[in-house]
Parts: structure tokens; C-alpha cells; sequence
């Protein structure tokens, strides 16, 4: 899931840069590709699940890539990296194996470019990781809604809640080729079919009680959802929290 220029965390840290070795690729759907990196030079990373992400950077072919933060600054004047944010899928302290997922996409644009020739043996740069998203200990229900790109974050956000906890979860994706297992019930909305995440959420019966709403995916989507649980469903502000990861009609992803 990438959020390019747009998504802007505040609290965001670069806590450091690690240079690892792809260990595998597999195509989990049609559109999703799943690179696996790791080794020794992540141990330490610092992982916290839910919606933590990291920032990609992708070098022009040819150039020695940096081992160190303080080594790629130096070098911005004459060789700065196109960068991209991305959600960290999985993180295993044991192994030191960490997942990312990209969608593909027709369009040029230096992450999916990368990842659609990415093999074992290459090398990817990431900086971080950020702050994690904290799902609110006090909810009564826990509401995930988002489209293909919201997915790693949806999948790590429901694997760090509670076995017992209450999940209502909405994800927009082009077809039942893109559905993903997850560990709970999902409710997959197909864009094929015209149908959108907002309104599948608008139609849905869902339950009493406080709800702490998370959402992420396409800008003007996530201004439609929020304002439903707002104007709608009479949600506060501070149970709802979007985030944009790409705009309609942005390209170079």
C-alpha cells in the first residue's frame, strides 16, 4: 500500500535504514505481488504491528546503494532517491523476515515498476519504521474499511487485536480474484460490479456499542465513508480515523 506524497504523518520517524536482500516474491492475486526481505540487518527493527509502514527508497540502476541514513542524506545533492510509503505486511523477530505488499499497476511509477521484476537476490532500501496505528482498547467493535491497498494494514491490524474482539470488515477490490483470506469474515465489495466501499457501508446493519473506525485507501472514498459515519451514522470525530493512501487519477506509484 502506498501513499506516495499524500499520506503525511506528523509523528513519523526514521529511526533508521536497512539494506536487505529479497528472499522471495510471490503473487498473491492478480494485482498484488508480496516481496519478502530480511536477514541479519533486521534484527532490531523495531515492529509493533497494525498499520506501521516504512519508506522505500529506489535508486536509479547502477548506483551503490547506501548502508546508512546519514550515507543516503550526504549524497541528496547529486543522487536522491524516489521514495514510497508502504505498510510493513508482517515482521517475524525470530527469522528477521519482513513482507511487503505492492499492488500493480498499469501505470509507470517507481514502486510497482520495482516490484513486478523483483527477484530473490536483489536489494531493497527501507527507512523507519513509522509510528503504528493503536486500536482503541476501550471500543466495543472495531470497524476496518478500505480498499487493495488497505489490505496488509487491515490483515496486521487484525492480527495484533484480541482473539475475542468484535470486527466488522469492508474491502473494495476489482473482483473476487482479489480477495485475500483473513482471519475473519470479510465483506468484499466489487467495484466490477459498481458497487462502492461507502455505499456496501452505508447498507450495512451494523452493531451498538462504541466503534473505533479505521480507514485508508482512495482519497475521495475516504472523504465519502468518513462523512457517512459522521453525518450518517452519528459517529464522533475521534472514533473515525482515515487515511488517504493514493488519489484517483495519480500516476508514478
Amino acid at each position: 500500500m502506498s501513499t506516495n506524497a499524500v499520506r503525511r504523518r506528523s509523528r513519523r520517524q526514521e529511526t533508521g535504514l536497512w539494506r536487505v536482500p529479497v528472499l522471495r516474491v510471490d503473487q498473491v492475486t492478480p494485482r498484488l505481488t508480496r516481496v519478502t526481505v530480511g536477514g541479519d540487518t533486521l534484527a532490531g527493527f523495531d515492529y509493533a504491528g497494525t498499520d506501521q509502514n516504512v519508506m522505500l527508497y529506489f535508486y536509479p540502476e547502477g548506483v551503490t546503494l547506501p548502508d546508512t541514513l546519514a550515507d543516503a542524506r550526504a549524497r541528496w545533492s547529486t543522487v536522491r532517491p524516489l521514495t514510497r510509503t508502504y505498510t510493513v505486511r508482517r515482521y517475524d523477530a525470530d527469522t528477521h523476515e519482513l513482507d511487503v505488499d505492492f499492488v500493480l499497476h498499469d501505470a509507470p511509477g517507481p514502486a510497482s515498476d520495482w516490484a513486478k521484476h523483483a527477484a530473490p537476490g536483489d536489494e531493497l532500501i527501507l527507512v523507519g519504521p513509522s509510528p503504528a496505528y493503536q486500536p482503541d482498547p476501550t471500543a466495543d467493535w472495531y470497524l476496518l474499511a478500505g480498499d487493495e491497498t488497505a489490505l496488509p494494514a487491515i490483515a496486521a491490524i487484525l492480527d495484533a487485536l484480541p482473539g475475542d474482539a468484535v470486527t466488522r470488515v469492508f474491502v473494495e477490490v476489482d473482483d473476487a480474484t482479489e480477495e485475500q483470506p483473513l482471519p475473519v469474515p470479510v465483506t468484499w465489495v466489487h467495484r466490477a460490479q459498481g458497487v462502492t466501499l461507502a455505499a456496501a457501508v452505508a447498507a450495512a446493519d451494523l452493531p451498538d456499542g462504541r466503534v473505533d473506525a479505521w480507514l485508508a485507501g482512495e482519497r475521495t472514498a475516504m472523504v465519502t465513508l468518513r462523512a457517512h459515519l459522521l453525518d450518517d451514522r452519528g459517529l464522533d470525530r475521534r472514533q473515525v480515523r482515515p487515511t488517504t493512501y493514493w488519489r484517483r487519477g495519480e500516476t508514478g506509484i
